[in-house]
């Protein structure tokens, strides 16, 4: 319950009050059964107000979700976690996102692959920016086989002209990353088309993944 470098004195002790008032503990366990609910629309719900909460508390019954096995929980946290904006949730999302990274080159192929979904539905964390930094293998933390297929496998999510550009872009095919000229001439485009298609590529990879009430 520290104060962060980012909150005021006034915010800080209204925070503190917060998380040790009955009411909120209360309203906490409220939500809390919400997402147990049979309706998604009352599970979607509770996980926005969770994270909007941003309280300790609240974004540790979000954590449970996002560790969990069960790929629609995990969704749903990230969704409520992401949304809600608060220091926290992001704290929490890059924590998991770290845990991860870290499973990404298990021999338990499951874990992998779960491991990769889950930092895809995140959308965009520092974890995932690092991870594409690396698969040069000039990271030292990370491995680089693991980046680079990490970066393989994310990029093969893109539809195939987005997939073609960013593959040549980051240097997936040739170990030589090429440059927005040499892509275009590579694939016979323009240069401001190969701009545009890289763009969105990564728009399209860093956008966390949606959850919907049907």
């Amino acid at each position: 319950m520290s104060k962060t470098d980012d909150e005021s004195e006034g915010t800080h002790l209204r925070r503190v009050a917060s998380e040790l008032s009955g009411s909120g503990e209360e309203r906490i366990a409220h939500l809390r059964r919400m997402l147990k609910s049979r309706q998604t629309k009352d599970r979607i719900s509770a996980a926005l107000a969770l994270g909007k909460n941003g309280s300790q508390k609240a974004v540790q019954v979000l954590r449970v979700l996002l560790v969990s096995s069960d790929e629609r929980s995990w969704r749903l946290a990230i969704h409520g976690l992401r949304s809600g904006g608060e220091r926290e949730g992001w704290l929490c999302l890059e924590s998991v996102a770290q845990e991860d990274a870290d499973h990404l080159g298990s021999t338990d192929e499951h874990r992998a692959k779960t491991a990769f979904k889950r930092l895809m539905a995140m959308g965009r964390t520092k974890m995932m920016d690092r991870l594409f930094r690396a698969a040069d293998g000039h990271s030292r933390s990370i491995p680089g086989d693991v980046a680079r297929q990490f970066s393989k496998n994310a990029v093969a999510t893109l539809p195939v002209r987005h997939r073609n550009v960013l593959e040549l872009r980051l240097g997936l095919i040739d170990v030589a990353a090429a440059t927005p000229a040499e892509t275009a001439s590579g694939l016979g485009i323009g240069l401001g088309e190969v701009r545009a298609l890289e763009r969105e590529a990564w728009q399209l990879i860093h956008a966390p993944a949606p959850v919907t009430d049907r």
